[in-house]
């Protein structure tokens, strides 16, 4: 893989929590620190466009499939969760 470089912002306290990642061995760097979280992340982007990609392909989610998510995420009526446009909705 090549390697880009790049200016980031931080927060001080972010960028000493990276320091002492290095100093303790468990980084090789602030880079390597920051690469590793990032490669572990999740790609949301892509996660958003598979998901749009099925919705495009099946069509809106039910009011019984919203709430057969609800249940197997464990989440109560007033929780909310997205849609793939961004919209907050309700239990169905």
């Amino acid at each position: 893989m090549t390697n880009s470089r790049v200016t980031i912002s931080v927060p001080e306290e972010i960028v000493a929590k990276a320091q002492r990642a290095v100093e303790s061995g468990q980084a090789g760097s602030v880079s390597a620190y920051f690469t590793e979280l990032a490669e572990k992340a999740p790609d949301w982007a892509a996660v958003r466009e598979a998901l749009d990609e099925m919705k495009s392909q099946v069509g809106t989610v039910s009011s019984e499939d919203k709430q057969w998510a609800r249940q197997a995420l464990g989440l109560d009526e007033e929780d909310e969760f997205n849609d793939s446009e961004g919209d907050a909705f309700a239990a169905a």
